[in-house]
């Protein structure tokens, strides 16, 4: 049985594109107010929900989002210590448990939106499943970008409808 999606979603990318990506309008909600903390000082976000094929079509959904808190930016080196990532899994159990960890997302200030090695690094690392998600948002302005993790690189999904 193919999965019913709430009508609160909003579809990321073109009508053709695969994974076909689909955020809940309450999680983007709390992602733009990361946006708010993220002026002075990178903010990111573990993206929770689920990664599942509906006839022949990947799809990405996701449900919740973590605050990632104490991230570090060091010229194209994001810094995400050990201690952040066990809050984090602590904090997926107890708020959703039944999903699963999707992707990231980054709310930066003051550097070119776009990919960098850090970024690879660490979705490579940590994010290496077919179809994960990278979202990185600019603080200051309305840009984002989305990017899927497919054939073993980030790959930018463009455009975005509603």
């Amino acid at each position: 049985m193919e999965k019913q999606f709430p009508k609160n979603v909003r579809q990321i990318g073109n009508v053709s594109d695969q994974p076909k990506i689909y955020i809940e309008d309450y999680v983007n909600t709390y992602l733009n107010q990361l946006k708010e903390g993220a002026a002075e000082q990178a903010v990111g976000a573990l993206l929770i929900g689920e990664i599942l094929t509906q006839g022949k079509v990947d799809v990405v959904y996701i449900s919740g989002a973590l605050q990632m808190k104490d991230i570090e930016i060091s010229g194209t080196e994001i810094i995400i210590s050990d201690e952040v990532w066990t809050t984090l899994e602590a904090e997926k159990k107890e708020y959703f448990p039944e999903k699963e960890v999707v992707g990231w997302c980054l709310v930066d200030s003051g550097h070119p939106m776009g990919l960098n090695k850090g970024v690879v690094k660490i979705h490579e690392r940590i994010f290496s499943r077919e179809n994960t998600v990278f979202v990185w948002r600019n603080a200051l302005e309305e840009d984002e970008i989305f990017y899927a993790y497919k054939y073993k690189e980030l790959m930018q999904i463009g455009g975005h409808y509603i």
